[in-house]
Order: C-alpha cells, then sequence, then structure tokens
C-alpha cells in the first residue's frame, strides 16, 4: 500500500495568510519561498538580524549558564520555571515595568519571547474571534490570529511630526466590535517606533472602556534612543488584569541562542499558559533560566554603550538611505530597525528584496511580511560589524538607484 497522501491540516494552510493574494498577487508563504530560493552571490550578509559576533552578550551569560549545566541548577524545572529564578526575575521586572509582579502567580520564564506569545494566543484566542493587530507589526503577529482560527482586524499606523502612533479612531471603531484581542509590539517591530507616554494613556483609556484583553510585546523596551522614555502599558491605571507583556533578553543582550524571555499578566492567564507549555516545550532550557536574574540587574551599563553604538549606526543608515532618490526612512525611536520606505521607486517590495540578495548579497525583509500596507518597504537590521556595514550600504545605494524613480 503506498504512504497517504500528505494534506496540511487547515490552522497551517492558514499560515499562508491566503487573503493577502488580492493585494500581493500571491500568499504569503510563496512570496517567501520564491525569496528564499533564490542563488545568491558569495558572500552575502543577512541583515534580518543583529551580528551577535561584533555585539556579543555580556560578561556573565556564559558563566551563569555554565555554572548551572555544572550542578548547581535544576535540569527538569516546573512548567513555568526553576521557582529561585522567578522570584529574581519578578523583582528585577517589577523594577522595569514599574508594577508589582508576584512570582508565583503572574509570571513564566518561556522559550524565547516567541514562545510567549504563541502560549498566550493559544491561551487566549478561539476560532472565529476577533483580533486586533496594527499594520505594519511583528511578522508573527497576523500569522499567528489565522493559525489559531482567529480573525485580524488590521489598524493603521499614523506618523505625524516624525512620531509614530497607532490609529485611535481605527482602534475605537474596532474596539466597538467587541474584539478578544489587542495586539501590538512596542517598539513597533518594524519601524521601530516607539508610544509617546501619551499615546500610550490613550490606548489605555480605550481599553478599560472595552472587553478586550491586551498582548505587548516589549522585547526591545530597554533599547531607545535620542533620550526617549518608556511608557508601558501594563503600569497604567486600570490595566491590572487587562494586559499581558512578553519581555526577554534575547536582541538587546544578544542573548537569542539561549532561548530565553518573561511573560507577565493576569494569573488566569498565565495558568493557562502553563498548562500549553505542558505539551509544547515542557519548559523554558533549564541551565539557560540561570542568567535571567543576572538581565536587567547587572546589565545597565553594558545596555547603555550598546545603545550608544546602534544609534550611530542607525544614524549613519538613515543619512545614506535618505539620499537616494524615491527612497525614505524615519529613524527608529528604538529596536534595530529601519523600515526603508520607498513609494517613490518602480518597484514592489519583492523586486528590491529580490535583486538585494541576487546583486548585493543582502538578505533583507520585504515588506508585506509586516502587513498589507507593508508594500513599497523593506525592513533592515542596523546592528552590523561597522567593516562590513559601511560596505553593504553602498551596495544597498547602488541596486536601489538603479530602479527608475516614479
Amino acid at each position: 500500500m503506498s504512504a497517504p497522501e500528505f494534506t496540511a491540516t487547515s490552522r497551517v494552510q492558514r499560515l499562508q495568510l491566503p487573503e493577502r493574494a488580492a493585494t500581493h498577487d500571491r500568499a504569503l508563504r510563496e512570496l517567501e519561498r520564491e525569496l528564499e530560493s533564490t542563488a545568491a552571490g558569495e558572500p552575502f550578509l543577512d541583515i534580518t538580524y543583529a551580528d551577535t559576533h561584533r555585539f556579543p552578550p555580556p560578561e556573565w551569560a556564559l558563566p551563569a549558564f555554565t555554572k548551572a549545566a555544572a550542578g548547581s541548577g535544576m535540569t527538569y524545572t516546573p512548567y513555568r520555571g526553576d521557582p529561585d529564578v522567578l522570584t529574581q526575575v519578578a523583582e528585577n521586572v517589577s523594577g522595569l515595568l514599574g508594577v508589582r509582579v508576584d512570582p508565583r502567580r503572574e509570571l513564566m520564564v518561556t522559550p524565547g519571547t516567541q514562545a510567549g506569545l504563541y502560549t498566550a494566543m493559544a491561551s487566549l484566542i478561539e476560532p472565529g474571534d476577533r483580533v486586533v493587530v496594527p499594520d505594519p507589526d511583528y511578522l508573527t503577529s497576523a500569522r499567528s490570529v489565522r493559525y489559531f482560527g482567529g480573525e485580524v482586524d488590521a489598524i493603521p499606523m499614523r506618523w505625524e511630526d516624525g512620531d509614530a502612533a497607532l490609529d485611535l479612531e481605527a482602534l475605537e471603531a474596532a474596539l466597538a466590535k467587541k474584539p478578544k484581542l489587542v495586539m501590538f509590539s512596542h517598539p513597533n517591530n518594524p519601524t521601530g517606533a516607539v508610544f509617546s507616554k501619551t499615546h500610550v494613556e490613550q490606548i489605555a483609556a480605550l481599553l478599560r472602556d472595552s472587553d478586550t484583553f491586551a498582548i505587548v510585546d516589549e522585547l526591545y523596551c530597554r533599547l531607545v534612543y535620542d533620550g526617549r522614555t518608556f511608557a508601558h502599558l501594563a503600569a497604567e491605571p486600570g490595566m491590572e488584569g487587562r494586559v499581558l507583556t512578553t519581555l526577554g533578553p534575547s536582541k538587546t543582550e544578544s542573548l537569542s541562542g539561549y532561548r530565553i524571555g518573561a511573560a507577565v499578566g493576569p494569573a488566569e492567564i498565565l495558568n493557562s499558559m502553563e498548562d500549553v507549555m505542558g505539551i509544547a516545550a515542557l519548559r523554558c532550557p533549564a541551565y539557560a533560566q540561570h542568567l535571567l536574574p543576572h538581565w536587567i540587574r547587572d546589565d545597565q551599563a553594558y545596555v547603555d554603550e550598546r545603545i550608544g553604538e546602534y544609534q550611530s549606526l542607525r544614524d549613519v543608515s538613515v543619512a545614506a538611505l535618505n539620499a537616494l532618490p524615491g527612497v525614505s526612512v524615519t529613524p527608529s525611536g528604538g529596536s534595530a530597525y529601519l523600515y526603508v520606505n520607498t513609494e517613490g521607486i518602480n518597484a514592489s517590495d519583492q523586486e528590491i528584496a529580490l535583486a538585494l540578495k541576487s546583486r548585493a548579497g543582502l538578505v533583507v525583509n520585504p515588506g508585506y511580511q509586516f502587513g498589507a500596507i507593508g508594500a513599497n518597504h523593506f525592513r533592515i537590521c542596523f546592528a552590523q560589524d561597522e567593516s562590513a556595514w559601511n560596505d553593504a550600504l553602498e551596495r544597498m545605494q547602488g541596486v536601489l538607484a538603479s530602479f527608475a524613480v516614479r
């Protein structure tokens, strides 16, 4: 008997975001596979993520991991995490967020922030639920909502006088439809936008008048530029019991390879997330958990230095790209990304991404990955070795300049 014919489940098929085909000719994953399969010249530079060799983790990272692996740490921790680690992380995160976090009820450590987002959505979204997501936003947000059978209600980001914000009128209209959930990244990924304190207060006011939960991905909340302060939604009055915040040291502290993150929020949601973790990944990597007590507590000088280095790279990149006809970019307020606007160039985001890979040896994220209005944009991570980055910018300029200006 021949092997059974495989058909992907409807959940997996929804990851294709087939509804995007109306604006992008093909489903999202078809476009991505075309980009992934395109041969590139050697060497090539993947600028969708940071160079962690140029920007390594803090000095305490490897010794903390090695000490735990040598016998001082648990191998099989509870699903939420090692109790001693949770106690210390709760203290650190409480200081960061400005709210008191109960380590037993309102916190769990996760295998990276992505696992925190996944288990939270698995706990909250039922098939048919409406979920409000900004456009643009983190590239897995809409896909994950669709995977769990939810319906995405996209609201646009707005820019006024250089400040980015959610469209509050669109958010209010979306909340009137009684969605289950609002979720967004802050600082925004891909744009790097950091919302003002006033704007976060406005979002909180709308949520207080609704019966809607919020998930805020604050992975880059410590990586902000130009002396900005960062406002946490969870710290706003009336947000207790409404907001789940995901955090972690993966990016700012270059600890992606250790797969550690944290989720902070209402005890009832954390209980459900623990149940999901028990059938998905079981736990955050046990030895790596022992890095988390150092995170926030022991690395402020390290983060301050990193902000200075990244801000210099950001400014060089913005100047180089804004010098090109048909191209514009707003300096990011946080994160390590720039969201490059190519509306003045006669080429699609897919065509530009393909050309940058094949002709400049550069891998970028085309704008359609972040939302339907992402056409004519691409995202780059400027956290690169300076000796390679200057040359990469020149190659990027050459490819972009080769396209006709509209």
